[in-house]
């Protein structure tokens, strides 16, 4: 080797050691920034083999672990919605066994008639009735009001979602385009791919998407069904309009007046979109709106079968009379109806017709002003029917609907109906109950599962200061080794030089 080559290759040696010593101080400096991976500067023997050529950083990633972290942060995202959404509601209806619940309020209806039953003539008794009626007419009402809110509150942080996904698109899009025109450059582009798959996991939250390597250091994200995402600085893809959501709103045909999501202006399925936006569309269209079909199916049975005995002590608004949920026609009018169900006022102004009546029906007719106050007919058929198996003796009730719900006649109850309306009622506190338990374990373990693919991403991409402090001593030995060389070429030039004069 001429003294010439073995200056150049020392040269160039520590110009590669130089630059891999100040990338692995930027890896100790950044150590645990979340994001941040682990960066390398490797080298390229130069043509002829005079010496080394440093190369641009690039990142150690694990391809493999990130698409797991991807879907991890979207059942995170779905999870913690569901949770978030279903908690307040399960605190408010309370457990079957919880005497404030719907169904602790049924029974204590039920008691109440049959402790009037049994004294017909006590006012005090016909006031624990009246006011045990208007406790649960007020139960529903809170509980249905809670839902139909609860269902707005999930329109809304969707809009509020799919501005943020688009406004993330913008971002991946800008990064993406800097990372190719780095790479383009022949310069390194990884801080700025670090920042586009932060951006990316923020986004995978709201959607499932698939990161796939393209041309230049460039990605392409793709969503569950296949559907390419466009990034473009700027844009909005994904659309959804605002919406007014009441009981009987709902999305699809016939005449659904919710909107759906769009992609680029297209109706776009969400029943794999996955993600905190999947799981809004479920709770909006689904889940929410099947809660509130058991709740107005308790509340129409409840109020037709006392009907059906000639006391309207529930009715819809206005103060007409309840829907009958065993035809089609009332099943329809019953959507909403735990929203609109009252005391009829008559019943309140004069809790005395708890006992009379208010109306003759097959087989009962109501108890004069004036008659016997000891008059117990109706509470009889109340006791025995209203709150039994059967609508008259021999006769059982009509099963209680349990498909066919909701606005739009295509939801079905979480759970086979049993025939007595408090035994109905206490399945509907029971079914919502486990199905929030379900949304809160599901959240704990999604969160733990997140947490678990951070810390393993963390470990297989990020720095490990110990490493990379040894990584150090043998980059400023080597660098040490380099300069003794040049030194040492240094040494021969001058007595090569000395020995010419």
């Amino acid at each position: 080797m001429s003294l010439d080559s073995a200056l150049t290759t020392a040269t160039s040696g520590l110009r590669l050691t130089q630059k891999q010593l100040t990338q692995a101080s930027q890896n100790i400096a950044n150590a645990g920034v979340a994001g941040y991976t682990r960066k390398q500067v490797d080298a390229q023997s130069v043509t002829g083999g005079s010496g080394v050529r440093a190369l641009e950083a690039t990142r150690q990633i694990d391809t493999a672990l990130r698409a797991q972290l991807l879907a991890a942060a979207g059942q995170q995202g779905a999870a913690s919605l569901r949770d978030t959404t279903l908690a307040p509601l399960a605190q408010l209806q309370g457990n079957p066994s919880d005497a404030t619940s719907t169904a602790g309020l049924v029974s204590a209806l039920n008691d109440a008639f049959t402790n009037l039953a049994a004294n017909p003539t006590d006012s005090g008794a016909m006031s624990t009735a009246l006011g045990a009626a208007q406790n649960l007419a007020g139960q529903i009402n809170s509980v249905s009001d809670a839902i139909g809110a609860a269902r707005q509150q999930v329109q809304d942080g969707l809009k509020g979602d799919v501005d943020t996904a688009n406004g993330l698109l913008s971002d991946i899009a800008k990064l993406d385009r800097l990372v190719r025109s780095e790479t383009m450059a022949g310069r390194s582009g990884a801080d700025l791919a670090d920042q586009r798959d932060a951006a990316i996991t923020q986004l995978a939250s709201l959607v499932n998407v698939k990161p796939v390597a393209a041309e230049n250091g460039g990605v392409t994200l793709m969503l569950n069904d296949g559907s390419i995402l466009p990034l473009q600085e700027g844009s909005t893809p994904f659309g959804l309009a605002e919406a007014t959501v009441s009981p009987g709103s709902y999305y699809g045909d016939p005449d659904g007046t919710l909107p759906g999501l769009t992609l680029n202006g297209q109706a776009l399925s969400t029943a794999t979109i996955g993600g905190a936006i999947g799981e809004g569309f479920s709770l909006r269209d689904t889940t929410l709106p099947t809660m509130q079909a058991e709740l107005d199916m308790t509340a129409a049975t409840l109020a037709h079968r006392l009907d059906e005995q000639g006391l309207r002590l529930f009715t819809d608004s206005g103060d007409s009379a309840p829907p009958d949920p065993t035809t089609a026609e009332g099943l329809a009018a019953s959507t909403g109806f735990a929203s609109r169900i009252s005391v009829n006022s008559a019943v309140s102004d004069s809790p005395r017709l708890l006992r009379d009546g208010t109306h003759a029906v097959d087989g009962f007719t109501p108890n004069p002003a004036g008659g016997p106050a000891g008059f117990n007919t109706l509470l009889t058929r109340v006791t025995t029917y209203s709150f039994g198996s059967e609508s008259a003796a021999g006769t059982k009730h009509a099963a209680i609907a349990g498909s066919g719900l909701g606005a739009n006649g295509k939801l079905s109850a979480s759970f086979s109906a049993p025939s007595r309306i408090a035994d109905y009622a206490s399945a509907v506190v029971g079914s919502q109950a486990s199905i929030a338990a379900a949304a809160s374990g599901a959240a704990t373990q999604s969160t733990a599962l997140r947490n678990q693919f951070d810390t393993l991403l963390q470990k297989a991409e990020g720095v490990n200061v110990d490493s990379e402090m040894a990584n150090m001593v043998q980059l400023q030995n080597a660098y040490a080794a380099n300069a003794r060389v040049l030194t040492a070429v240094q040494s021969m030039w001058d007595a090569l030089l000395g020995a010419v004069r």
